[in-house]
């Protein structure tokens, strides 16, 4: 298959699942309680479209550093193109009940939050796992200079921590007495992320300036 063309799938895969979260669904409104209710579904459509632009963005990083794949890649792909089409659903319900707990007047999410986010979490750890093993696979390409394979590694690694993550988040919806707190697992992602990559960018570009010194 050629790359362009499983990139235009994937890529057309993505902008599917975007319009699934569009606000107010495909009925226009048609009067000010319809416009004010499809107004508030704002906050839900933005968390949902943020998480689906770090997928898709992290497969066109990949894409760039990885360069022409083989069936590794072109199975990858179509498996990350499966899991979103599947995802988008949990993340819906997920994205509408945090608008509505942040403040948002949309319509709140009715039943179980432990077994929403269990739901979700399953979504989340598969598509990240799926990203970790793009990245792994790219590093397969011995032709890569030294910072790319640099770069490549710890991409994996981020992947890794978003896939810990969501299998600590979906471990606590088990555990009765603290279920409710599993939506807060993601919480710490700015901080594991951010942490990881000041050491792990800032001591490469470290260690280059090192060298050229």
């Amino acid at each position: 298959m050629r790359t362009e063309r499983l990139d235009n799938f994937t890529d057309a895969a993505f902008a599917f699942a975007v319009t699934l979260l569009v606000i107010g669904g495909s009925e226009a409104p048609t009067n000010s309680a319809m416009l004010m209710a499809a107004v508030a579904e704002v906050p839900a459509f933005a968390i949902g479209f943020a998480i689906i632009a770090m997928f898709w963005t992290a497969h066109v990083r990949w894409r760039g550093m990885r360069g022409e794949g083989d069936w590794r890649s072109v199975v990858l792909s179509i498996l990350l193109v499966f899991l979103v089409l599947i995802y988008v659903q949990p993340l819906r319900a997920m994205a509408r009940s945090l608008s509505t707990y942040l403040g948002g007047a949309g319509t709140p999410f009715s039943g179980s939050i432990p077994d929403l986010f269990l739901v979700y979490g399953a979504g989340f750890v598969a598509m990240a796992l799926t990203m970790a093993l793009l990245f792994a696979e790219a590093r397969r390409n011995r032709a890569l200079d030294g910072p790319t394979q640099h770069a490549l590694k710890g991409e994996v690694w981020i992947w890794v921590i978003l896939v810990v993550t969501g299998l600590v988040s979906i471990a606590l919806t088990r555990i009765g007495g603290i279920a409710q707190f599993a939506p807060m697992a993601y919480a710490t992602l700015p901080i594991s992320i951010g942490l990881f990559s000041w050491r792990w960018y800032g001591g490469r570009m470290a260690a280059v300036q090192a060298a050229e010194e």
